[in-house]
């Protein structure tokens, strides 16, 4: 097996500077233990974890030292890194202040054995997962221990490899397609409180085709469009996946009438399909 078998993608993640206070709401609202950092250019810089907002809360320990002469010499080197880093943690703002740099990395076709094997450093908890230097996903403790559940209970373990084939990564938003965009924002940010994603800024918007909004684990979109598109009468909930086609495929293979992906926007491919009650769906990949 490989890391692109068992790895969580897409990949939640953070840039340089996100206010701690985010990076805390993110770990908490998906359930997750360390998210990769970002540059602004989308390249990795690190990870931040549970622990560095454990770290930066605890109490902090002075390291012990002699007196040389008008100086102080500290007893123990391990005693006083921690407490350098523990200090570095408490002053950071953002998560490019407390990130953890050189972490070790793998890729999508990295045998599982040797993400295992990185994995029993106690230090490491989470692998970012890069194809051509872009983060792709993840593969945390919590990826191996499942599959470790399924080896341990499956009478044939090659069916793992089809059990868990990756097909969808989960809900990614929810659309609904408004018909007066200036009112809905309205509801949406100012009496239901909810935080606008993007358009970060505007001062008008009324004349956006698309508003989406941080609801939690999973993003709302408002789509204005004036066109007719599948599922205007109703919600369409977007899953995402890493790999449209073979998503796509296996869907069809298992009955499921999906349409032709499209380029939705420059990066982002799309393909519809239907529940058997005719709601719209969507898979999406980034």
């Amino acid at each position: 097996m490989f890391v692109r078998d068992i790895m969580s993608s897409p990949a939640i993640t953070v840039r340089t500077d996100t206010r701690i206070p985010e990076v805390a709401r993110l770990l908490r609202a998906h359930d997750i233990s360390g998210m990769p950092v970002l540059d602004e250019t989308g390249k990795l810089v690190g990870v931040v974890t549970d622990h560095d907002l454990i770290l930066r809360n605890a109490p902090i320990r002075e390291p012990r030292y002699f007196a040389v002469l008008s100086g102080y010499i500290p007893l123990n080197l391990e005693e006083y890194r921690h407490y350098r880093e523990q200090l570095r943690h408490t002053m950071a703002v953002t998560a490019g202040d407390m990130v953890e740099p050189d972490i070790p990395t793998v890729t999508p076709d990295t045998p599982l054995e040797e993400a295992m094997e990185l994995m029993l450093n106690p230090q490491v908890t989470i692998l970012p997962v890069l194809d051509e230097g872009e983060v792709v996903g993840v593969v945390t403790r919590t990826d191996l221990v499942r599959l470790i559940e399924q080896l341990e209970g499956a009478v044939d373990p090659d069916a793992i490899l089809t059990k868990a084939e990756p097909i969808l990564a989960g809900l990614l938003e929810i659309i609904l397609y408004v018909q007066d965009m200036g009112a809905m924002v309205h509801f949406y940010r100012d009496q239901l409180g909810l935080e606008i994603v993007e358009p970060a800024e505007s001062e008008d918007y009324s004349a956006e085709s698309w508003v989406v909004f941080d609801a939690g684990a999973v993003k709302l979109a408002l789509h204005g469009g004036g066109e007719r598109r599948l599922g205007e009468d109703t919600p369409m909930i977007v899953f995402a996946t890493a790999d449209l086609e073979a998503a796509r495929r296996i869907l069809t293979e298992r009955g499921v009438e999906v349409g032709e992906p499209f380029e939705a926007a420059p990066g982002v491919l799309v393909c519809h399909a239907r529940d058997p009650e005719g709601h719209p769906i969507a898979l999406e990949q980034r």
